[in-house]
């Protein structure tokens, strides 16, 4: 099973395959833009005129550079704009490297054309509308490479997005849902999170969204996960069948040895005496198996019967000393295995 330092080594192996796919036509740009927006990055809105483009800051700061080079492509070709790439190295409490994309000249028509902005010039919370098709992927693949994160293959499924609102999250499950087929779940209130924990949903989102070499050893961990899940299950099933069997075989042994006991073997029908004899020299054998032994052999049902039988002769129906045959447990009720 992997670690979490192995799922966050899954996690950006699968931003970095999603980072490298090619730009899509300009709609995908803008709906990939605006949701990495939503999820990861920030505006900055200062006073003045609201239609003066430089009171406008665009922002996104990340621990992947994967996703800040996509962040500055898609920029750069969808806006013919210019913005900065800055990277900061570790350092005192920071133990990772962070990667930050500013725009400033134009960040007011790229921030309404993303729909981050309205009008006015106030800021609008939830994702654009009318998302479907590749804008629907687009929007995905934004979401996963600004806030996601993936279980690595091997561990339980579970894919889960951060967003700052729930408006924004209930757009997001809107499109996953209509990606997947599956609706994912909407938990947390302070941090609001869009989750996924169908193994086969996450594959296929995966797929989707054009990472097709995580999805394959996504999908690959998840059918070895599941192949072992149902081994042990019929490991456990078949061990708990052969405890019940040799249990069930045991209290039929003790019954059978009262019942000679008691009545002794010259009494015994012939057909009681030999299924006596099979159950006595194989403790741990099936009805079937027993049946089998009989000469001639009989079915399962024939043997219960007479094991009943035998149970029956080895206690007294009027004995003060216990319970009558009606009474008392059996060790016949038992299933056979």
């Amino acid at each position: 099973m992997s670690s979490p330092a192995g799922e966050r080594r899954f996690t950006e192996e699968v931003r970095q395959e999603l980072a490298r796919l090619p730009v899509g036509a300009e709609h995908e740009v803008r709906a990939e833009l605006a949701t990495l927006f939503r999820v990861a990055g920030s505006l900055t809105v200062a006073g003045g005129d609201p239609f003066d483009g430089e009171r406008i800051g665009l922002g996104l700061t990340t621990g992947s550079g994967a996703v800040a080079r996509r962040a500055y492509t898609l920029l750069t070709h969808g806006f013919r704009v210019r913005p900065d790439l800055l990277v900061r190295e570790p350092g005192g409490m920071q133990h990772r490297a962070r990667y930050g994309v500013r725009l400033a000249v134009g960040a007011g028509p790229v921030a309404r054309t993303l729909g981050l902005l309205d009008a006015a010039g106030r800021p609008v919370d939830g994702l654009p509308a009318g998302l479907e098709g590749t804008g629907a992927v687009a929007c995905a693949r934004g979401a996963l490479l600004g806030a996601g994160s993936v279980s690595g293959p091997g561990r339980p499924p579970h894919l889960e997005v951060a967003t700052r609102t729930h408006e924004t999250a209930e757009g997001l499950a809107a499109v996953l849902h209509a990606l997947v087929g599956e609706p994912p779940g909407v938990v947390g209130d302070e941090r609001v999170r869009v989750v996924l924990k169908s193994g086969a949903a996450i594959a296929d989102l995966l797929a989707a969204l054009g990472a097709t070499r995580a999805f394959l050893t996504y999908d690959d961990g998840r059918l070895r996960r599941q192949l072992r899940s149902e081994a042990n299950r019929l490991a456990n099933a078949d061990a708990a069948n052969l405890r019940r069997s040799i249990e069930a075989g045991a209290a039929q042994v003790r019954a059978v040895e009262v019942a000679i006991a008691r009545v002794g073997w010259h009494t015994l029908d012939e057909d009681l005496r030999a299924t006596a004899l099979v159950r006595l020299a194989n403790p741990a054998a099936s009805l079937a198996e027993l049946g089998s032994l009989l000469d001639p052999p009989v079915g399962k049902s024939a043997v219960h019967r007479r094991l009943r039988r035998l149970e029956a002769l080895g206690h007294d129906e009027h004995d003060a000393t216990g319970p009558s045959v009606a009474g008392r447990a059996s060790p016949f009720h038992e299933r056979d295995a």
